[in-house]
């Protein structure tokens, strides 16, 4: 199994490690980086500088013990080195950007890397991944935790499909899909517990996420609903695509918790930051709840038509809510 790193996520990493580690008061790497680097510019031309950088970028993320963190955690997951051809990781932007897919759902280009590999049986796997999770000490749970979807995604019982369509709108495919996401991370991180490996997230923090993206669910519910979830010994693709469209499947599988183990949590209702507006679908930290009581019924009635299958539960943005206020009364 091949693991390649995007070249410029290698020096997004070596370059905030190394000014992260002066700032903190320790100038080991700082040294050590300015001892290798400020010779390329003397001993090389401006042409040939870049390589000579790309190939001390690659040194020191090897010699620094980064791709080893990773290398590290495939030893974990032995059949996965034997079904997959190649690994490429490379770096984005936020940590909602982050995630694992088939190689070839990336781009033509990676498209045909994976078709190399596919050829002779093998997978081509993508990672995505935020520089300054090589240097977070939660990376090995990360990892762990990102290499249970691609064991999921390879597994053919798991039945995984990267074409499946969700959503009659672009809001309604917003919601489904990180519906999905947060049961099939809960799903991952309930059996890793039962194997005795430590969890990206507590079963707690798992408890509080699924309950602020199924706020339809009455409280008295939400335990018995989440235990099901948690305790289920293995879930399909399907089945996770069908319970994240339609709330009633998610509360199908409910069991009976009284006296159950969950702590006491705060009732009111999380509306992520971060996360995409479902009107305008751009990454908001100021949500406006209530929308119910806080919009009048026409301004109301004007966003569902402009948005069929949206409703106050999935919530909005404060400039989309404005907007909306003025269009619905004919200003804009």
């Amino acid at each position: 199994m091949e693991i390649r790193f995007q070249p410029a996520l290698l020096q997004e990493v070596i370059d905030s490690f190394v000014e992260k580690t002066e700032r903190e008061g320790d100038p080991t790497y700082y040294k050590e980086f300015h001892e290798l680097a400020d010779p390329i510019y003397e001993k090389f031309s401006l042409d040939d500088r870049e390589a000579e950088f790309k190939k001390l970028y690659q040194y020191l993320f090897g010699t620094w013990g980064f791709s080893d963190i990773v290398r590290d955690a495939f030893d974990e997951f032995p059949q996965l080195k034997e079904r997959i051809g190649i690994v490429l990781i490379k770096g984005v932007l936020k940590e909602d950007q982050e995630g694992v897919d088939i190689l070839r759902k990336w781009g033509s280009v990676e498209q045909d890397l994976a078709k190399q590999f596919e050829d002779k049986g093998l997978k081509g796997v993508g990672i995505k991944l935020i520089p300054r999770r090589f240097y977070d000490p939660a990376l090995t749970r990360y990892c762990r935790h990102e290499l249970m979807h691609i064991a999921d995604i390879l597994d053919e019982t798991f039945g995984y499909d990267p074409d499946t369509k969700v959503g009659q709108n672009p809001g309604e495919e917003t919601l489904i899909l990180h519906r999905y996401r947060v049961l099939w991370c809960l799903h991952i991180d309930s059996r890793l517990l039962r194997e005795g490996k430590e969890s990206m997230l507590t079963r707690e923090d798992r408890f509080k996420e699924f309950r602020s993206w199924y706020r339809k669910i009455p409280p008295a519910q939400l335990k018995s609903v989440f235990e099901g979830l948690w305790q289920a010994d293995q879930l399909t693709h399907a089945e996770l695509v069908e319970m994240a469209t339609d709330t009633l499947r998610v509360m199908d599988r409910a069991l009976d918790v009284e006296g159950g183990e969950l702590p006491e949590v705060q009732n009111k209702v999380m509306l992520m930051p971060g996360f995409p507006c479902p009107l305008c679908r751009f990454p908001t930290y100021s949500w406006v709840e209530d929308l119910e009581n806080k919009l009048e019924k026409h301004v109301l009635d004007f966003i569902r038509d402009n948005h069929p299958g949206w409703d106050t539960e999935f919530g909005a943005c404060d400039r989309c809510v404005e907007v909306y206020k003025l269009r619905a009364d004919g200003v804009m």
